[in-house]
């Protein structure tokens, strides 16, 4: 699982009807990334889909779709809608740049263009999409940890959850608390306290080997990870392996009966094995925001349940419960 500070690099994308425009784009852009190029709207949206780019330019006429459709239909897609889109064309009028501008685009360059003009430009946009970008990932990280904060969870299970709804799929959520925290931090000190948060972190990133997955630091000692498409039986699987690899960091804890420190865990799940799986309407397809909150906070009510069970079962356990309010009856 990439750290979500992680930036590759620039990718962008050339839209224009005319190979010899994109030959000479491409030329003056050499060297600031790497180069994808459609000559038509339908092409550019396929290679959207494909890889977002961090820039897009973009011819405003074009056969069938125009830029402004390409523009419309990027400014209307929740993974392209910050996507800056430059207009590259021959029409240099100032009611077409007006337009262009108030559709969302980022910048307006008429042709015939000046390379250097076009590729400072494009840095420029460049810079201000990576900046925009490590401020929203800031604000949504731990700062502490690095990893998903609780804001990031709350915005991904919702999500998660509606996708499951809408495919009949199931989803599990792992609640983690390391076992007698208060105790680590009075022995050990608050700064020691901070370390083992940050290798529990590190240990539930490489209990996760999907992209889909996410782990997020739920508050103080505690921790959550979103599984997508997961039963109870792969959710189980994955806390066995979140347990060995906390085991493995061999921590001393004198303050606890192991000598080290343990996590609990706790797991809310809705499969084909919760009693009302088989009362969700088959042919659900668009969930409620209410439906989508109700299964968001009764996976996480769930996963809370479970860990309070393991804990009073004796701590350094897993237990898991089956949800049976996700889906509407």
């Amino acid at each position: 699982m990439p750290h979500l500070l992680d930036s590759g690099p620039a990718s962008l994308l050339i839209v224009d009807d005319d190979i010899t425009v994109v030959q000479v784009l491409a030329k003056a852009l050499a060297g600031i990334g790497s180069i994808r190029y459609a000559l038509s709207g339908a092409d550019a949206l396929r290679l959207l889909e494909q890889e977002p780019p961090d820039v897009v330019l973009l011819d405003a006429h074009m056969p069938g779709m125009s830029g402004f459709d390409v523009l419309g239909a990027m400014r209307a897609h929740p993974q392209w809608e910050d996507i800056p889109a430059i207009f590259v064309t021959s029409d240099t009028s100032q009611g077409m740049e007006e337009e262009g501008l108030a559709q969302g685009a980022a910048d307006f360059i008429g042709k015939p263009f000046h390379p250097a003009i076009v590729a400072a430009r494009v840095r420029t946009q460049l810079r201000l999409k990576r900046a925009l970008d490590r401020l929203r990932q800031l604000s949504s990280i731990d700062a502490l940890t690095g990893i998903a904060n609780r804001r990031t969870l709350d915005e991904t299970l919702l999500r998660e959850c509606k996708r499951s709804q809408r495919s009949r799929t199931a989803i599990a959520v792992l609640m983690l608390d390391v076992d007698h925290f208060k105790r680590f931090n009075d022995t050990y000190g608050h700064g020691a306290g901070d370390d083992v948060l940050v290798q529990i972190a590190r240990a539930l990133e490489r209990s996760s080997n999907r992209p889909a997955d996410l782990v997020a630091r739920y508050g103080g000692e505690e921790f959550t990870m979103v599984l997508p498409d997961t039963d109870g039986d792969g959710a189980m699987a994955v806390a066995s392996t979140l347990m060995a690899n906390v085991a493995q960091l061999k921590i001393p804890h004198s303050a606890s009966a192991t000598g080290f420190l343990t996590v609990s865990i706790g797991i809310g799940c809705f499969d084909k094995a919760s009693d009302h799986w088989h009362q969700a309407p088959s042919d659900f397809r668009e969930p409620s925001t209410t439906s989508t909150l109700v299964c968001a906070k009764a996976l996480l009510a769930t996963a809370d349940q479970a860990l309070y069970a393991a804990k009073q079962a004796g701590r350094a356990r897993a237990i898991l419960e089956r949800c049976n309010q996700v889906m509407p009856s």
